[in-house]
């Protein structure tokens, strides 16, 4: 089937955004119905391009619903796990039109679900933001089709009657399409990338909030545009390592999600009950985890399941000096399942006293998940540090894939523009240390303890830049602000020294 459409230019001028009967258009061309859908293509379940009828099994395996539902009975049917994903899914309706009707079901984990159905019901306010949720509509999709497509199509509300859903859509008539097909094919504008061969980059924050702005700038300067596993591009940096020193609990007002948002995702978190149909919930696979291969004659010993945090607990409280304090989330059919958990292993330390938490993701999605799981992490790790009676301290996660995916770019930007570009970085005590600098014939710095006590590392000489690289040298220096600090005073102490004069060092 063959049907006309627009095609809509992805960034339109503000001209054209007053010209109605312009509408961006660029050209019309034919389009084959086996090239829609536009985004996530091989993730969604195409039925019959006669139906009005679009299925949204939000967290629930997709198969589940459209296994018991005939072809002829719906159009497409796919899941919706963030609250990002609905510019696409909005995009693939106006290329096709006759979608009608979006029957939402299956387990709302991340209330994407509501996040959908505030979009039809209230719409999106001056900044494009959906009211009554943290998610925004994207700028190249022109305001007049936001409406049109929210006056046209209409959302039904069946989650937890899933098994009413083919009765549901039973009485559903057919109805012609909405507008002529608009096929946008951009989600957002690209910002401009750096290039850099550097792996494991390092980010500290003194909070959560802090260092997720700091994520945010580093990959959208020098993230790898590539393609995804989504067929949606994505900006990526290999195996960053993220240090959240200290936190209060406390959420900054311009992050992308809500208390709601993260008191909904606590739920599932800490919880080991798995909603059916859900491939995975971290709470199920930390404090339920269900051992498969253990041979019948030892189950009686094991047991079928384990609560990994009370293990990780209890073996603290018996050794502190453990390496055997780890909590896995993978299991071993996992590699070959199409949704593997993305945090794999989370494992517990004991460092001057204190509970050091490590995470490693092998993807993580910095704009759309990394703070939910970052703050439900730093809760795990509170908790787990008052019952074995010591207090938390670094958390540490470490993404092995740390991205984020071109729906989100134009909206990270834009947080990073008005809250991070331009600021003047403060001065933090290196935890390393600290140098004294004086002249006496010569250059001589002496290295402290954060406590005030002396080192043992003593360095002379005449010139700055030898000096500076002797120190780096020792790795004495854990910050970049710290090593440019002790460039700026040697440089100081070497022109006071050939010209004869007192040097006394700056208070940084």
């Amino acid at each position: 089937m063959y049907a006309s459409i627009v095609l809509v230019k992805s960034n339109p001028t503000d001209s054209q955004m007053k010209n109605e009967d312009n509408l961006f258009i660029n050209t019309i061309i034919t389009f084959d119905f086996m090239d829609w859908p536009i985004f996530y293509k091989d993730d969604l379940k195409i039925g019959s391009p006669n139906s009005s009828v679009g299925i949204c099994t939000l967290w629930t395996k997709k198969e589940i619903i459209h296994n018991q539902i005939p072809e002829s009975k719906y159009l497409v049917c796919g899941n919706l796990y963030t609250i990002q994903g609905i510019n696409p899914l909005l995009k693939n309706i106006l290329a096709k039109p006759n979608i009608r009707y979006i029957v939402l079901c299956g387990a709302d984990l991340m209330k994407s679900g509501d996040a959908l159905i505030n979009f039809i019901n209230s719409g999106i306010d001056e900044h494009r933001k959906i009211k009554g949720s943290s998610g925004y509509i994207d700028s190249n999709i022109p305001l007049e089709l936001v409406e049109k497509l929210r006056s046209s199509v209409a959302i039904l509300d069946m989650r937890g009657n899933e098994k009413n859903v083919l009765k549901k859509i039973e009485e559903l008539q057919n109805k012609p399409q909405f507008t002529e097909p608009v096929f946008i094919t951009e989600l957002e504008a690209t910002p401009s990338t750096l290039k850099s061969e550097e792996v494991a980059f390092r980010v500290n924050g003194k909070n959560i909030s802090e260092t997720w702005l700091k994520l945010l700038d580093v990959i959208l300067k020098f993230g790898e545009e590539k393609q995804s596993d989504y067929k949606i591009k994505q900006k990526e940096i290999l195996d960053i390592i993220a240090v959240v020193e200290d936190d209060d609990g406390k959420m900054a007002p311009w992050l992308n999600i809500s208390e709601q948002d993260l008191k909904n995702y606590y739920e599932h978190f800490f919880s080991a009950e798995k909603p059916y149909g859900v491939e995975y919930t971290y709470g199920e696979r930390l404090f339920r985890y269900t051992l498969s291969s253990v041979p019948e004659k030892f189950i009686g010993e094991v047991g079928q399941t384990k609560n990994q945090i009370e293990d990780v607990v209890k073996i603290l409280k018996e050794r502190p000096f453990t390496r055997r304090a780890v909590a896995f989330t993978l299991r071993e059919t996992d590699p070959g399942s199409k949704n593997p958990p993305c945090l794999t292993q989370i494992t517990f330390n004991v460092k001057n006293g204190k509970l050091i938490q490590t995470a490693i993701f092998r993807s993580h999605d910095i704009f759309g998940a990394w703070l939910l799981n970052v703050f439900a992490l730093r809760k795990l790790q509170k908790e787990i540090a008052e019952k074995v009676g010591i207090l938390p301290g670094d958390l540490v996660i470490i993404s092995n894939s740390a991205h984020i995916y071109e729906n989100s770019w134009r909206e990270a930007q834009n947080i990073v523009d008005k809250h991070y570009k331009g600021n003047i970085l403060p001065f933090i005590e290196d935890k390393n240390g600290y140098f004294l600098i004086r002249v006496n014939g010569e250059i001589i710095v002496e290295h402290f303890t954060k406590e005030g006590l002396p080192s043992g590392y003593v360095f002379r000489g005449e010139n700055a830049q030898e000096l500076y690289r002797r120190i780096l040298n020792e790795n004495l220096i854990s910050l970049m602000d710290h090593a440019a600090y002790i460039g700026h005073e040697l440089a100081r102490a070497e022109i006071a020294l050939r010209d004869g004069k007192k040097f006394t060092m700056d208070v940084a």
